[in-house]
């Protein structure tokens, strides 16, 4: 309210202040604003730790890009603000977080069911193989805490090779487009991992969950998105595209959609 109200008559906005411009109640508030969204992030329950490190990163990426073009937007406490200054204000906690966030993403494990040695993953028989590629792709929690593997089932196919049946908890995506995108994203690791394991697969059917009712209050998760490949069909793709073409676009065009929940129709 404050940040509209020093667009519209900024000496109501900062009677405190010297500056009563436009300017700088966007600065004055605008900060204030962006703090008490980092203040949010930071004690929001609805996540783990590293992705709050990962919201608070971009944040502060952005804070520090725009005060490299406008210095005294992001410092309005400086009476001379400075690009120098900037960066000696936002690029020690960015290269903190940024520590924190590889630190984060290089220690996830695999789910221990699923796990195998690292002498053993070459020699492992083709059951435990598929297993723990599927496992190694679902490392770590979902952005809301839960274990990302739910359950794994290999089983030998009817006419050979093996069928595949992979179920985990996706990521809180917030908006029917970014869960497209994000089920796009995760499904498209699994079969690209799957299907150039050197396994003969079968078919393979991967089967998304989340807590669609409450994703706070520790409602259980439900089947929300579920789709098949088969490997005649998985014969079709482009193995040696890119891989941002091959899982957004190529793989999700060769496998059959066979649920949806409702709310993400």
């Amino acid at each position: 309210m404050l940040l509209v109200l020093s667009l519209i008559d900024p000496s109501l906005a900062l009677p405190w202040s010297k500056q009563k411009t436009r300017r700088r109640g966007i600065s004055v508030y605008g900060c204030a604003f962006l703090a008490s969204i980092a203040l949010y992030i930071v004690v929001y329950p609805a996540t783990n730790l590293e992705s709050r490190m990962i919201t608070l990163l971009v944040l502060c990426a952005v804070f520090m890009a725009a005060g490299l073009v406008s210095p005294g937007i992001v410092l309005p406490w400086s009476k001379n603000p400075t690009k120098s200054s900037v960066l000696m204000f936002y690029l020690p906690p960015a290269l903190l977080l940024a520590a924190g966030v590889y630190y984060a993403v290089s220690s996830r494990v695999v789910d221990p069911r699923y796990d195998l040695p690292s002498g053993q993953v070459e020699s492992a028989d083709p059951v435990s193989a598929l297993r723990y590629t599927a496992a190694y792709e679902l490392r770590g929690e979902s952005n809301i805490g839960l274990p990302r593997v739910r359950n794994i089932n290999v089983k030998p196919a009817a006419g050979g090779g093996y069928d595949v049946d992979v179920e985990y908890n996706m990521d809180n995506a917030g908006t029917k487009d970014l869960f497209r995108m994000m089920s796009k994203i995760d499904m498209g690791n699994l079969y690209r991992a799957l299907y150039t394991s050197g396994q003969d697969v079968a078919s393979a059917t991967i089967t998304a969950y989340f807590p669609v009712d409450d994703p706070v209050g520790g409602e259980p998760p439900v089947r929300v998105f579920s789709t098949t490949l088969d490997k005649k069909t998985a014969d079709k793709a482009d193995w040696n595209a890119e891989r941002a073409v091959l899982e957004m676009d190529i793989l999700p065009s060769l496998w059959t959609e066979t649920y949806i929940h409702p709310k993400y129709k």
